[in-house]
């Protein structure tokens, strides 16, 4: 027994000698308290600008927002010389695990290579502006830790974990001459990956839930319906029985969270909403009556802009007939969809679906631009913080950032801040420029960008 407790008495020596002699990480010397001075505020919920005011930050919260603000002697002290202040920018539906294409990265990659990809597209998601991106599939949980333990930089992230989906549904990405895993045992390489699990039936959807869950993931993320990236499954599908669905919605919120799809056909948005889904991906196929539906029932709408306005034809993402046609018939019906949720106030999200390829990744903030004809600028911010920050709180108790709130300016919130140069309020095409113009990005209290003089 002595002998045995001189043995926990080394290893607990040896162990402090390890965390004493351990490398201080940059975080570790981040002041606990930084004033902002000489800005205008948009809080993510006002339709306008404060006047001239200061914003003190204790730790990783907003202290206190006013003219008389003041820091301790040691804090650090930064002045926004007139310029914007708001919250920094959060992405609704962002795929950091889709770094390259789907079958290429199925096929051609081994995972420590896309690992490595996404922590690179991560840093570079926050030096955009970013600082918390709802990811809507993919195995994001390793990269999150890193984040979040300071050991690279990045956006916070709300992981979903695998897409659930149909054999044949929009989740399935073997290529045509991919066996069944159920059927010949053959293994799934976007399952064996985390990037999609093929569930049918009652049972086997719970238990995909409840794997993502185990996982700890923020939500749950399901293809309701067909895709335009995906090659096998119509656009038009219908995917999931009633039953299946709502067997996934009762899954989440025994947990304590909820279910967002991807859906395009309005049959499909109309069975999800009939489930109890609280969040609709792309929507592009919807028809008025259920707008009017999504906005009575206070359920969300996630669509994109960018990726589905742009020139057909010179989209890399979509390169085969088959996805060009089906794109077509989704941009046809995009406008429609804008005009309709601006009309009966449905709940937008601001989400890019951007994937697959570095130049796709670089366009992340056009979004602002394609979505300019249908909202306003300030629609826009509101949507890209404090509306996507209400989103994010769907996922309740399985929220993995609960001490603050996200998308605002308040105290109590999470510092996660920008300094614009230009007034996006009234010219949106300022937030196009962000190596320019956005002067400051905060994170959590800290620091990743100081361009002021």
């Amino acid at each position: 027994m002595k002998t045995l407790r001189l043995i926990i008495q080394t290893l607990a020596c040896v162990a402090a000698l390890v965390v004493m002699a351990a490398p201080a990480f940059a975080e570790d010397k981040a002041p606990t308290q930084v004033l902002v001075t000489n800005v205008r505020v948009f809080d993510g919920t006002s339709d306008k600008l404060t006047g001239i005011t200061n914003v003190l930050v204790e730790n990783n919260l907003i202290k206190t927002i006013s003219t008389k603000a003041k820091a301790g002697k040691d804090a650090t002290v930064i002045d926004g010389g007139g310029r914007v202040l708001m919250p920094g920018l959060i992405e609704a539906h962002g795929h950091l695990a889709l770094v390259a294409n789907p079958l290429d990265m199925a096929n051609n990659r081994t995972w420590d290579y896309i690992g490595a990809l996404m922590g690179v597209e991560a840093q570079r998601y926050l030096m955009r502006g970013f600082t918390t991106l709802r990811d809507a599939g993919g195995p994001v949980f390793g990269l999150k830790q890193l984040i979040d333990e300071g050991l690279i930089q990045g956006p916070r992230i709300f992981p979903s974990g695998a897409v659930i989906s149909q054999t044949s549904g929009h989740g399935d990405f073997r290529n045509y001459n991919a066996t069944s895993s159920y059927f010949t045992g053959a293994p799934n390489a976007f399952t064996n990956l985390g990037y999609s699990f093929l569930a049918d039936g009652v049972a086997e959807v719970q238990k995909a839930v409840r794997e993502d869950l185990r996982m700890m993931a923020s939500q749950i993320k399901m293809t309701a319906g067909g895709g335009v990236t995906s090659i096998y499954d119509p656009l038009d599908a219908t995917q999931y029985t009633l039953e299946e669905m709502k067997a996934a919605v009762a899954e989440a919120t025994r947990w304590g969270t909820y279910v967002f799809v991807h859906a395009h056909g309005d049959e499909a948005i109309n069975q999800a909403l009939d489930a109890g889904v609280k969040c609709i991906d792309h929507g592009m196929m919807i028809k008025e009556k259920t707008m009017k539906r999504i906005a009575k029932e206070g359920a969300w709408l996630s669509p994109q802009a960018f990726i589905v306005l742009q020139d057909i034809e010179g989209n890399p993402s979509f390169a085969s007939p088959v996805q060009r046609e089906k794109m077509q018939r989704v941009q046809d019906g995009a406008k429609n969809e804008f005009k309709w949720a601006k009309k009966y106030g449905v709940k937008i999200a601001w989400g890019t679906d951007m994937f697959g390829a570095r130049q796709a990744y670089d366009n992340t903030l056009q979004e602002f631009a394609y979505r300019a004809p249908y909202f306003s600028n300030i629609e826009q911010l509101q949507q890209i913080t404090g509306n996507n920050g209400e989103l994010l709180a769907l996922s309740g108790i399985r929220n993995p950032y609960p001490h603050g709130q996200l998308g605002v300016i308040k105290p109590g919130a999470y510092a996660d801040l920008l300094i614009v140069d230009g007034n996006p309020l009234e010219d949106i095409k300022v937030m196009l420029d962000y190596e320019n113009n956005f002067k400051l990005i905060m994170k959590d209290g800290k620091v990743y960008k100081n361009t002021l003089k």
